[in-house]
């Protein structure tokens, strides 16, 4: 009975071991490292780093990041914000700092397995908000991937629904709250005539133009993808935005691919989703920019 007891437990080591050195999985906290995150370091090396961010929901994007890794690339999935209130974590997508993410930037940037010379950002939904943001203030990032994306910052999202239009801006920039897109009341949306919030909120053009991400200001290459079925916001007209602006400067490119039954998050398409995206890292590696 104990030698089985034994060979379970070198069994559990073994397993442990295996599983922690062949997918790089590193749980970091807040109070070691400054930021929240799990990451998967790949074998390959001399390849750029991967920071995943992920939506609205909050917390790790875990799923997305390790889709990455059989990439082959090392891949850090951050979190900016957690419902479950956890270790003095954010709660809510409110002001969350820009500088946060450098944190994360310069650690990935700091391994001996990626190269030090920039990181790639992936994002979803506010995610991908967010990856073009950053993209616009840092020139470290060499290449992103934004999945339902947005052209503007949006309003924050506090925890209690009901005070979304007092809200502040979902992110903030040395203190101060980035210019923002406020969101309609439902008794605006009502009597603008639509049943999407964020449809009838981009009617304000006023506030679009101050809300909007300096997309000129980014150098990296840019892949949007979206779905034009998307009911949570119209990602592939802004993403259209974004790819026009983008492509009348020489600096980088920008390919938009959108799916005309594709959902918010393109739940009926991953397997061509990813194989887009693992397309585009193979030519930043190969230095190719993308085709409109």
């Amino acid at each position: 009975m104990q030698s089985k007891k034994l060979k379970l437990a070198l069994f559990l080591v073994f397993y442990l071991f295996a599983a922690t050195t062949t997918y790089g999985k590193v749980l970091l906290d807040t109070d070691g490292a400054g930021f929240k995150a799990t990451y998967f370091a790949s074998e390959n090396s001399n390849r750029y780093g991967v920071i995943v961010l992920g939506g609205s929901s909050g917390g790790k994007p875990n799923k997305e990041a390790i889709q990455i890794r059989k990439m082959g690339y090392s891949v850090l999935s951050l979190s900016y914000f957690d419902r479950s209130g956890e270790n003095e974590f954010p709660e809510t997508l409110e002001l969350i700092p820009v500088e946060y993410f450098d944190k994360a930037k310069n650690w990935l940037l700091s391994r001996e397995e990626t190269k030090d010379s920039g990181v790639i950002l992936i994002g979803l939904s506010k995610g991908a908000e967010l990856s073009l943001l950053l993209g616009s203030l840092d020139d470290t990032y060499k290449a992103i991937v934004a999945i339902a994306p947005s052209h503007v910052v949006w309003q924050g999202i506090p925890k209690n629904f009901s005070n979304l239009t007092s809200a502040p801006s979902s992110w903030s920039q040395s203190g101060e709250g980035v210019p923002f897109l406020p969101y309609v009341s439902n008794e605006e949306k009502k009597r603008l005539g639509f049943e999407n919030r964020h449809k009838a909120s981009l009617t304000n053009e006023a506030a679009v133009t101050r809300a909007k991400i300096d997309v000129h200001a980014i150098e990296a290459d840019v892949l949007l993808i979206s779905g034009d079925k998307d009911k949570v916001w119209p990602a592939s007209e802004m993403a259209q935005k974004v790819c026009s602006e983008i492509n009348s400067f020489e600096s980088s490119g920008c390919a938009h691919i959108r799916y005309k039954d594709g959902d918010h998050l393109l739940s009926g398409h991953q397997k061509e989703v990813f194989s887009e995206i693992n397309r585009f890292l193979k030519k930043q590696e190969n230095g190719s920019h993308p085709s409109p």
